[in-house]
């Protein structure tokens, strides 16, 4: 697993977490901290940069020539 893989997951799930947390200490709604949590995830795992992570966590080659693998 590359580094800027494991810092894209780590920044995918501490701004995830911040959002959740602030979001409940802010609104009181453990309701609307899901719903934008849920939504914050949806927009970033649809990220092209996430979608190349997730496509290597499942093995998967990356066949575009965008990264070089070193």
């Amino acid at each position: 697993m590359r580094a800027r893989d494991v810092r894209a997951i780590i920044f995918c799930a501490a701004t995830t977490l911040v959002l959740l947390a602030g979001s409940y200490l802010l609104l009181q709604s453990a309701l609307i901290s899901l719903a934008l949590g849920g939504a914050w995830l949806a927009w970033l795992l649809t990220r092209p940069r996430m979608q190349r992570v997730i496509r290597r966590l499942r093995g998967e080659p990356d066949w575009n020539g965008y990264f070089k693998n070193d």
